[in-house]
């Protein structure tokens, strides 16, 4: 039996493991929210615990190691130190509020799920205002103390295979978007391009600081280095591949060269949304590995014709079961069909990780978390049979 390393690794290679890799919670995409995460545990028949919550505005719990074993995980993700964790949020008895790292305000009202964001800090598209905005600094050191040692521990101590992200790792429209505004950053893109490439060129440096300090430290130890730009809505991209090539492809390639000069590992690139537009280009540029595969978006609904038309040159991490509306609202036997089907497009000659379209959200119940991963197991051994008996 392979260890979960030359599991991930085999499939990642495009060739077939003894079985398909699974990921819980290696990357703020592939995880639990809090609020379903209890329930998780209780329904594994395992003991109850606080919850860890890492990643406040999304609230995701920490994967603890009982859990990350019982739902077969491969995969363990390590990331930068916080150097300055937000402080408890503030309560108006309405709303918990808190200014992250970029300055933005985020809210989550009582009983909600998220924060939000509900108030961006860069108001006016100016090169004074690039020049005054107070920029987080990838370069400070207390970001990478101990961060060696740690991932060298996890590589000694645990099967697992290592997923690593500096926290400015490559977000480079999807900061824009946070800082800027979602409404005012899309309409910078057709107003004001050249405002939206002075502040790419900003994020990009830092993406590129960023992947040398944390790659100068972990390069070595670590299996995947893992990025992320959202490019897609539910039904069409955020913008045109035009548009794409002109103001961010040679941004991401920036980031994804400097990655390639510092390690070995995998380079995957996270956008949700319908993104089979971009795919050729992030190719070109070096991406290897795609997550999560939104089924429900436009253009990757077909998931046997995505393997067919793109998995030569990618592979595919996520995909295992319709997050918007099998796994939240359909019954465990729908979810475990679902999952089976994703497995049987995706799997044959490797080249699949099977996890969550993104995380799981805190309504899904959690006898559809179980099947999701238990037909992992179930119809994740190799060989995996195509749909119809068809050629692998």
């Amino acid at each position: 039996m392979m260890t979960s390393r030359e599991r991930v690794l085999t499939a990642l290679d495009h060739r077939e493991p003894d079985r398909v890799p699974v990921d819980v919670g290696s990357m703020p995409v592939s995880g639990i929210c809090a609020g379903a995460y209890p329930r998780v545990v209780e329904a594994l028949g395992l003991p109850a615990r606080e919850v860890r919550i890492i990643d406040v505005p999304q609230q995701l719990a920490a994967i603890d190691a009982d859990v990350l074993r019982a739902l077969g995980g491969d995969c363990i993700g390590i990331t930068t130190n916080d150097p300055e964790p937000p402080s408890a949020p503030a309560d108006d008895g309405e709303y918990e509020s808190y200014r992250d790292v970029w300055g933005a305000l985020r809210r989550r009202p009582h009983g909600g799920f998220y924060f939000d964001l509900a108030e961006s800090p860069l108001h006016e598209p100016t090169p004074e205002a690039l020049a005054a905005y107070a920029w987080p600094d990838p370069d400070d050191p207390r970001r990478y103390t101990g961060l060696r040692e740690q991932v060298r521990l996890l590589r000694e101590t645990t099967p697992y295979a290592i997923v690593g992200r500096p926290d400015f790792g490559s977000d480079i429209l999807g900061t824009f978007q946070h800082t800027r505004g979602y409404t005012e950053s899309l309409l910078d893109l057709a107003a004001d391009p050249d405002f939206a490439a002075a502040y790419f060129e900003r994020v990009t440096d830092m993406a590129v600081r960023a992947w040398t300090r944390f790659l100068a430290e972990v390069g070595d130890l670590i299996d995947v280095a893992a990025t992320f730009d959202d490019l897609g809505m539910q039904d069409r991209p955020l913008m045109s591949v035009k548009m794409y090539r002109r103001l961010l492809k040679d941004r991401h390639a920036r980031v994804f060269e400097t990655i390639r000069r510092h390690t070995g590992a995998h380079i995957l690139f996270h956008s949700d949304g319908a993104v089979v537009d971009f795919l050729p280009d992030l190719i070109e540029i070096g991406v290897q590995v795609l997550n999560p595969v939104q089924v429900s978006s436009n253009g990757l609904e077909d998931t046997a014709a995505l393997k067919r038309r793109f998995g030569k040159e990618l592979s595919f991490w996520g995909a295992a079961c319709d997050s918007q509306v099998v796994l939240s609202r359909g019954t465990p036997e729908e979810v475990r069909a679902e999952t089976e089907r994703r497995i049987q497009d995706l799997a044959p000659g490797g080249g699949f990780v099977c996890a969550s379209v993104h995380n799981v959200q805190s309504d899904v119940p959690p006898a559809n978390v179980l099947s999701m991963f238990r037909a992992a197991r179930d119809f994740g051994t190799y060989p995996v049979r195509p749909p119809n008996g068809g050629p692998t």
